[in-house]
């Protein structure tokens, strides 16, 4: 069986405690709550995670993620990830129509122009 990190994604030992990539404490990542985990998964390096991730987050209505999500939006480059985000977030709370545009810029990906909530 093949063991990543839970927070740098690398493969990693069994028995490894202390990940030797980015030094990430894997019993302490192991004690987080079910949404910091999503939270961290945002970030994983296989693109329909996040996808998955994204719609989670948003059917628990999880407010914690906002701003990690927000802070994804500013550096994304994938429109699949970009669109679960936004979707997300708007699920989660359809007042961040203009902090997810001003973060997009004027021109955003097409494929969130239909978004309920976010179309101009």
């Amino acid at each position: 069986m093949t063991f990543y990190c839970s927070n740098c994604w690398k493969e990693i030992d069994e028995q490894i405690i202390i990940c030797p990539n980015c030094g990430a404490d894997q019993e302490k990542l192991d004690k987080e709550s079910y949404v910091e985990k999503l939270i961290r998964s945002l970030n994983h390096p296989e693109p329909s995670t996040p996808v998955r991730v994204a719609g989670i987050l948003a059917q628990l209505k999880a407010k914690d993620a906002v701003p990690p999500m927000l802070e994804k939006l500013k550096t994304e480059k994938d429109p699949f990830i970009i669109f679960a985000i936004v979707d997300a977030l708007l699920k989660i709370d359809m007042n961040l129509t203009q902090e997810i545009q001003k973060i997009l810029g004027s021109n955003p990906p097409s494929i969130i122009k239909n978004l309920k909530g976010f179309s101009e």
